[in-house]
């Protein structure tokens, strides 16, 4: 599998690092966003954040998990579809951009709101899990930009195009697997995240 894995990407490079590129511009325009806030806006997203942190289960909850697994795989789902598509691929690429601003405006808000306590929280709830869940939706993503350019391409003869679509299908859904386990992961460690931080 790995070996399947290493070759795909070889072979995609270019795809995929054009991905990452977005990706990373979505994470810095998003830090960069916080500090475009106004004074009575951060107010507002501060209070609202305290707020979700004091709804947060301080045990496991099984549809609070349920819920960030189902997110992140509407969020699969949705890149698939687009895969279907010849003219899906921007809207791919501003997904990608759009989760990477998320994360980014994340990461600086908490950091910013929190403080010290903030860096606690953005590395044990969301640095962590997003180790797995990122290149799960970079490659994703690189799957259906990559069939995309197929069906771009032209290649609608018989064979070829099951072929390339049953592995399509199936690469996706390997990934959609290990992006809602990820999500899983990403819950657990933020009912853990925040009890350990008192909040």
């Amino acid at each position: 599998m790995k070996k399947i894995l290493f070759s795909h990407i070889k072979q995609y490079w270019v795809i995929y690092l054009t991905l990452i590129c977005v990706y990373f511009t979505g994470f810095v325009f998003g830090i960069f966003g916080v500090g475009a806030l106004s004074a009575e806006k951060s107010f507002q997203l501060a209070d609202f954040f305290n707020k979700l942190l004091q709804q947060q289960p301080n045990s496991i909850d099984i549809i609070f998990l349920r819920q960030i697994a189902k997110n992140n795989f509407i969020i699969m789902a949705g890149i698939w579809l687009l895969g279907l598509t010849v003219i899906g691929t921007p809207l791919i690429y501003l997904i990608v951009f759009t989760r990477g601003f998320v994360l980014g405006f994340t990461f600086a808000f908490i950091v910013y709101t929190k403080k010290l306590a903030g860096v606690g929280i953005v590395l044990f709830t969301i640095a962590i899990p997003s180790i797995l869940t990122i290149p799960c939706l970079l490659l994703g993503a690189g799957l259906a930009t990559i069939f995309s350019f197929i069906l771009i391409q032209g290649k609608f003869n018989g064979h070829q195009l099951r072929r390339d679509f049953i592995y399509y299908c199936f690469a996706s859904f390997l990934v959609s697997i290990a992006i809602v386990s990820a999500g899983v992961l990403q819950g657990y460690f933020s009912i853990l995240g925040v009890k350990s931080f008192g909040f």
